[in-house]
């Protein structure tokens, strides 16, 4: 098995080829805010990483706040699940590579409510699943003043010696996307959510081909019923053949 490569990027919302530090920003909704803020005062006011707060009181509608040095410790932590995520699925699928960038909410009491990949080009859910279960059990404390939020992404690939997949335009897929609208449709149930998909068609001397493995992106929980039913819908595709070796497209669904 190769070795992956990771790149821990987005503390927040920035990427780099280093590892910054998390940052605490306020949400902008609908789009993913970094760590911070929520709507309960929870942490004593006692705690040394908390700044003193307003005579004790709460802020309704703003979140709390997680110490950087705290976040960034706790998904040190995790980062070998995290990648062993990644590493396991390499054997099934050689080319997999990619970057996913999660966000999560963590309650009051420190525990993570839930996790959802806002952004991603991984193209496995399995991978992802895996990741969002790991980061689900990080323990990051309880927040300063109320539930707070966490961005944080990373990036992977096989290594230095591993072949890529071939990049398809999204425009090989139209045919197709044409033909299942139908079942597509039914699948998003009205939502008007923003979803992502990317697959890998596997190697096929015939004409078209099976998907090798698919992976989706999606900007909150409540989506996720209609991610997994499009899933469901996409692993059943007969593709455009690649030919000798993989190919990878990412597909927007509005």
């Amino acid at each position: 098995m190769r070795a992956p490569t990771g790149l821990v990027i987005l503390g927040v919302v920035a990427c780099s080829s280093a590892a910054p530090p998390p940052t605490v920003t306020p949400p902008a909704a609908p789009t993913p805010a970094p760590i911070a803020q929520t709507q309960h005062a929870e942490a004593p006011a006692t705690d040394p990483e908390c700044p003193a707060q307003h005579g004790g009181m709460s802020i309704e509608g703003m979140l709390g706040t997680l110490p950087q040095g705290r976040v960034r410790a706790a998904l040190r932590a995790a980062e070998p699940t995290l990648t062993g995520c990644f590493t396991r699925r390499l054997e099934t699928v050689p080319v997999l590579a990619g970057r996913v960038g999660f966000k999560l909410r963590v309650g009051g009491d420190g525990r993570v409510l839930w996790v959802v990949p806002q952004s991603s080009t991984m193209g496995d859910r399995e991978t992802e699943h895996c990741m969002q279960e790991a980061l689900a059990h990080v323990d990051f404390g309880r927040p300063c003043g109320g539930e707070a939020e966490v961005t944080w992404g990373i990036e992977l690939d096989g290594g230095p010696d591993a072949r890529a997949a071939t990049a398809w335009q999204p425009a090989r897929l139209n045919t197709l996307l044409t033909q299942r609208r139908a079942a597509l449709t039914a699948c998003r149930a009205g939502s008007t959510a923003p979803l992502s998909f990317t697959l890998y068609a596997a190697p096929a001397t015939t004409p078209t081909s099976t998907v090798a493995a698919v992976g989706a992106a999606y900007p909150d929980a409540a989506s996720e019923p209609i991610v997994e039913c499009v899933l469901r819908e996409v692993r059943t595709w007969r593709v455009p053949s690649p030919g000798s070796w993989y190919a990878r497209a990412t597909f927007d669904l509005h």
